[in-house]
């Protein structure tokens, strides 16, 4: 709405100033352009004219509403001070600086309406991420379902979810079955399909069935909720690029108008005393000059590119699923030279499959038969495991050794090699870094089973990136040592650490340090203090735990190490970008306003003009705010 009422005063006053631009160029009749040009001037001032009276009145006097009105009521001042009425205002071109004038505010509008345009544009991907929050849920209640707010339902509650709605609480699917849009809360483009027994997020849209979910938390603590006020939070954090300029913005303008009136008075009196300039002639010509210098010196460039940087680099990184909380995250997450993982749940999934198999497909068969009974983590592992038909009549844990069961009528023994030694076997002696499962079957040892967590698909690929873009990679983790090597092996990683407990791993973090910025990727409770230590903390998996979430400095929505290393590269973009911005906006300025001093002092100009400096100023804006657009695009 700001940006349209810039338009309207923009146009507005270009109905004013065509005409007092005709009136004053070709026939010089003073009266009608000047009553002309002081319309066009007030249509287009009048809000800058409001906000400098606000901030005035709140102690901020040198902002950037300040020096337009200055520079631009000043051209003005001196067009009718300076000049003389018969020879001067009344000839054709006599309102030359009074057209200055008004042009400072009418260019002055234009850019303020294409940094609304571009601030809006940057708060798209935000807007379209509060856009998930949902409005109602729908809950079964009493045997029918009911409509209520989603602050309502309980955890353990079963709501309603059915095609193209929104899932209002996380929860588990009990029935129904359905492709889920998780792209919201992911970033991930594909939908993922989930069926009974599968969680799902707060946030994401069911596509093309209907799902009965039960919750399993609160509204407060659901997804959706934990990402808009992450996204929240991140507004108000600022970076060090981010308040240098607002520092540098405070004592910067006050200087440059002393400058100013520096440069107003003092090459002024040196013509008239020293070279017998005639006074008129030598104020008019500095105070332009000065007046040039004020406009070309504003710091809007500098104040608006900057954390428009930040904020596109907030909303950029949300695309993939990474949620920056604060702006200040972006310097250390671009300078880390150092990654630390967890490894459970982090580099692999926290489950258990079938790795290598050293038995035949009907003891294998039999054995998947006789876990399916259970539901430890190893008896986990052989769900995907086909048992072809196999029945297990009965099944006993032999607690901390392995299993006893009957399956289709045979003796079916399971678990480690102490246990085949009391079953009165000889097991074969197996070299593996992973959980053996050896196996017997009425009496007869069948060969054997590894099970091991599985590494995650995107784990290798991520440390394969961090290689490419010069980032070492540390794995931390409570493990044993022959696990934590097989899977450092496995993904590519350059050095590992087994048998860290948490104080361990804030130690290895705090020597790591020494070298460099360092990231550290964790999702459970546990890892929460080592998350507050690094520079750079990561929570994986979007809603881990709460008190990893809470200390870390980065949340990825999506369990996926390769949008941490796109987060880095992204970062790294994001900083660029800002120092560019901040660079050339001030040598640019320098430039012009070195130019602005020196070519009338040299007597190429009698006097540098106006609108040359706001094209210098607003021109100056204008890139730098395009440049800070290219934050918004961030891909894997």
């Amino acid at each position: 709405m700001k940006a349209d009422k810039r338009l309207i005063s923009v146009a507005v006053g270009l109905v004013f100033f065509v005409p007092a631009l005709l009136l004053d160029k070709i026939w010089g009749i003073f009266p009608a352009y000047l009553t002309l040009y002081a319309l066009a001037w007030a249509s287009a001032a009048w809000s800058v004219v409001v906000k400098a009276a606000r901030n005035i009145r709140r102690g901020v006097i040198f902002d950037e509403n300040f020096l337009m009105l200055i520079a631009s009521i000043g051209a003005f001042a001196i067009n009718l001070a300076f000049s003389d009425f018969e020879t001067e205002l009344c000839a054709p071109g006599g309102g030359e600086a009074m057209m200055d004038g008004v042009l400072v505010m009418l260019l002055y509008q234009v850019g303020e309406y294409f940094q609304a345009l571009a601030v809006r544009r940057s708060r798209k991907n935000i807007r379209k991420l509060l856009s998930m929050r949902p409005d109602s849920a729908v809950v079964f209640r009493g045997g029918k379902e009911t409509e209520v707010d989603p602050e309502d339902v309980e955890v353990g509650e079963l709501t309603i979810v059915r095609a193209g709605e929104r899932i209002a609480l996380d929860g588990v699917v009990t029935d129904g079955a359905s492709y889920v849009d998780t792209s919201m809360v992911t970033g991930e483009s594909v939908p993922a399909y989930v069926r009974p027994g599968d969680e799902v997020k707060s946030g994401c849209i069911a596509v093309d069935g209907l799902l009965t979910v039960r919750t399993t938390k609160n509204f407060g603590e659901s997804t959706a909720t934990k990402m808009l006020r992450l996204v929240e939070e991140a507004a108000d954090k600022k970076a060090k690029q981010e308040t240098f300029i607002t520092a540098f913005a405070k004592v910067y303008t006050p200087v440059v108008c002393a400058i100013a009136l520096l440069v107003a008075v003092i090459p002024s009196l040196v013509q008239t005393f020293a070279f017998g300039v005639a006074a008129g002639e030598a104020w008019h010509s500095w105070i332009y000059t000065a007046l040039s210098l004020l406009v070309v010196s504003c710091p809007c460039a500098l104040v608006i590119s900057v954390p428009l940087t930040f904020f596109s680099g907030i909303g950029g990184a949300s695309r993939i699923g990474v949620l920056m909380k604060g702006s200040d995250c972006f310097s250390p997450y671009a300078k880390a030279t150092v990654m630390a993982f967890d490894k459970t749940g982090t580099i692999t999934m926290g489950r258990f499959s079938v790795k290598d198999v050293h038995t035949d497909d009907e003891t294998l068969s039999m054995l998947a038969a006789a876990e399916s009974k259970f539901n430890h983590p190893i008896a986990k592992a052989f769900a995907s495991v086909d048992a072809h038909g196999c029945e297990c009549t009965s099944a006993e844990d032999v607690s901390g050794k392995g299993i006893r069961a009957v399956v289709n009528g045979k003796r079916l023994d399971a678990g480690t090699k102490a246990f085949m030694s009391e079953c009165g076997l000889t097991p074969d002696a197996v070299d593996s870094p992973y959980t053996v499962v050896h196996i017997a079957a009425d009496g007869e040892y069948k060969g054997y089973v590894t099970v091991a967590d599985t590494v995650k698909p995107d784990s290798i690929r991520a440390m394969k990136e961090c290689r490419e873009i010069g980032v070492r990679t540390v794995m931390l983790t409570g493990d044993r040592p022959e696990v934590a090597a097989a899977v450092a092996r496995e993904v590519g990683i350059d050095e590992y650490r087994a048998g860290q407990l948490p104080q361990d791993k804030v130690t290895a973090v705090r020597e790591l340090s020494k070298h460099g910025k360092v990231i550290f990727c964790g999702d459970g409770i546990n890892d929460a203090p080592v998350l507050a230590t690094a520079d750079v903390g990561c929570a994986m998996g979007g809603v881990g735990s709460d008190s990893a979430i809470e200390a870390a400095d980065v949340v990825v929505m999506h369990d996926d190490l390769t949008s941490v290393v796109a987060g880095r590269r992204h970062a790294k973009k994001v900083i660029r970008i800002a120092m560019e911005n901040i660079v050339g906006s001030l040598l640019i300025k320098i430039a012009i306003m070195l130019l602005s001093v020196l070519l009338p002092a040299l007597g190429v100009l009698v006097e540098f003009p106006l609108w040359i400096a706001i094209m210098g100023d607003v021109g100056v804006c204008l890139v730098a705010i395009a440049n800070s657009m290219r934050a918004l695009r961030c891909r894997k």
